[in-house]
């Protein structure tokens, strides 16, 4: 409170550090509300596009219904179109990021084992401890093995922050890394750190050969803290969870109406810009290839231009055939959570018949996936 009883103005400041903006809301001269945007680079396919993760939204109970979220969040967005980022993705509560635009996007996936099914599968390599000088490798691992993965992060060297945690916020983590018959780390799985569960958060590897040995890591830890159950987190088109049919499980996929991982695109032509090259890449595979024609995609936030030419997607003039349709809507077709026959069908959405076909080559469904110690 000010001099004389005067409450002061709300006051938003951003503070960068280590690829984070704080933004930050004081009132009464102390900070009531923020949340922290994190500089992240994801793809879409093959494609590298810089996205804000939205972390540590909150508001102290005093000062609860004031609007301070709504600052926080509308500042967080202005500052992600200032600094070039294109997309934006959260992990939220239900009925309440809609306002600004975010819609669910990210499914969550878990496989679940009985111990009994696993129990005879055999190590047949040297696992030892995770540990820093593992660090490049683990990272080379990764980054090979989600080269396909749409949302899923690039990790380096410098940027990486490790196994930050396990199945959910707040949970350790337990790594083991698989040496290969050289020596060097030829797999890694990551546990969660707690003896009330047998859970997998991540797995890598270099060869498929490695996988019995991670079942039978998995299955050992179970019988050491004698759980019967198992779940992993993982994608059901991970070659580790199709080798664990062979077991026997049960794979289950989440989609939600609201909340959970949600995205939104923060700008429409940068973003086409990106991804062109995979538009590309997925039109000449596939018996649409000859296409030619013009397209505009137009949503609430802004409206970019396709030309498309025998197999090349580019960013061009804005053609007389338009794709009219919400961006979030958008957002779901460019991460492949969901199909475009079916948004189609929505009141809010406009697509021209013959561009359909066409669209369906260029955002095909798919598995989007953030692992959980790249959360935020």
């Amino acid at each position: 409170m000010g001099f004389g009883g005067v409450r002061t103005e709300p006051r938003i400041e951003r503070e960068l550090r280590d690829g984070t903006c704080a933004i930050r809301l004081f009132y009464d001269g102390k900070e009531v509300s923020g949340l922290w945007v994190h500089d992240l680079w994801v793809r879409i396919g093959e494609a590298y596009v810089r996205m804000g993760g939205i972390g540590g939204v909150h508001t102290e109970e005093p000062y609860r219904m004031r609007g301070f979220a709504r600052r926080v969040m509308e500042e967080s967005i202005e500052y992600m179109r200032e600094a070039g980022f294109v997309l934006s993705a959260l992990f939220g509560i239900p009925f309440f990021y809609e306002r600004w635009g975010f819609v669910p996007a990210l499914p969550e996936y878990r496989i679940s084992l009985r111990l009994e099914a696993i129990s005879d599968a055999k190590q047949k390599h040297e696992v030892v401890d995770y540990e820093e000088g593992y660090r490049g490798h683990v990272i080379e691992i990764y980054n090979a093995n989600n080269r396909w993965r749409t949302c899923s992060c690039l990790r380096s060297m410098d940027t990486w922050k490790g196994f930050a945690q396990g199945t959910g916020f707040g949970v350790g983590s337990d790594v083991k890394v698989i040496l290969g018959r050289d020596g060097s780390p030829s797999g890694y799985l990551s546990f969660d750190a707690t003896l009330e569960r047998t859970a997998v958060s991540e797995v890598g590897y270099t060869d498929i050969d490695v996988f019995e040995t991670m079942v039978a890591l998995i299955a050992r830890r179970a019988e050491e803290r004698e759980h019967k159950e198992i779940y992993l987190t993982m994608p059901p088109d991970h070659p580790f969870a199709i080798y664990l049919r062979r077991y026997g499980c049960i794979v289950t996929e989440q989609f939600t109406k609201s909340g959970g991982g949600m995205m939104r695109i923060i700008d429409v032509e940068g973003l086409f810009a990106k991804i062109s090259p995979e538009l590309s890449r997925r039109l000449r595979g596939s018996p649409l290839q000859s296409f030619s024609g013009m397209l505009s995609i137009e949503t609430e936030i802004g409206e970019v231009g396709l030309e498309i030419d025998s197999g090349d997607v580019r960013v061009g003039e804005k053609g007389k055939a338009k794709l009219k349709l919400p961006q979030g809507k958008l957002t779901q077709l460019v991460v492949g959570y969901r199909d475009v026959m079916t948004i189609a069908l929505e009141e809010d959405v406009s697509i021209p018949s013959e561009f359909l076909p066409l669209l369906e080559v260029l955002f095909p469904l798919g598995h989007p996936y953030i692992w959980w110690c790249d959360r935020f």
